[in-house]
């Protein structure tokens, strides 16, 4: 016996499993968006009206590597998160920042936000964000309860 006290890690709380699974899935339709757009697939890219698709062409490298700064560290992020690394916290911060700065960038600085409101894509522009910042909390209450080692 070592004398140090290790005390075992709280158990993984069922609500883990639901966050973890759905947050990975959300991210993954992220990713397929991402990845879709990237490889400009015109079976898909046709479906956007003209004025959304010249929006999403004309995106700057800093917003597509904001882009996907935010739904690679999701999808990584709450992998993580299922095998209980406190690394998902970081993952998931910077996975909320990638989609805030994208999302706000994309919108005031590159006129998103006409485009998106002719098109009724201003809402679903906002999602990501929220998302992202619920992710990031609940790793932060995981890690701060040691659930996530």
């Amino acid at each position: 016996m070592s004398g140090i006290d290790e005390t075992p890690p709280p158990a993984r709380p069922w609500h883990l499993w639901l966050v973890g699974i759905l947050g990975g899935l959300w991210s993954t339709i992220g990713l397929a968006s991402f990845m879709i757009t990237q490889m400009n697939v015109e079976s898909v890219m046709s479906q956007f009206p003209p004025e959304q698709r010249a929006y999403f062409d004309s995106f700057p490298l800093w917003a597509d590597g904001l882009w996907a700064i935010g739904v690679f560290g999701g999808v990584i992020g709450c992998i993580v998160l299922l095998m209980r690394k406190r690394l998902a916290f970081p993952l998931l911060v910077a996975s909320g920042i990638g989609a805030i700065t994208s999302n706000l960038g994309g919108l005031f600085l590159l006129g998103g936000y006409e485009v998106m409101g002719k098109t009724d894509g201003l809402g679903f522009s906002m999602i990501p964000i929220g998302f992202g910042i619920a992710m990031a909390y609940y790793a932060w209450a995981m890690a701060r309860k040691g659930v996530l080692q």
